[in-house]
């Protein structure tokens, strides 16, 4: 299932094959897990469990 990483405060979205190659990327080339938020094409971005529990 296609995945895609969306910035937390840019108008960006990236589409990766593998939720496992979106983290991968947002951990080594794109400044870090916090920046993004990780979603299954065609669903709206939302925020990693952690966030969401801690809210």
């Amino acid at each position: 299932m296609p995945y895609k990483l969306t910035h937390r405060s840019r108008a960006q979205e990236i589409p990766f094959p593998t939720q496992a190659a979106a983290e991968l990327y947002a951990e080594q080339v794109a400044g870090g897990r916090s920046q993004w938020t990780i979603s299954e094409t065609g669903q709206s971005a939302r925020p990693p469990a952690e966030e969401e529990q801690a809210g």
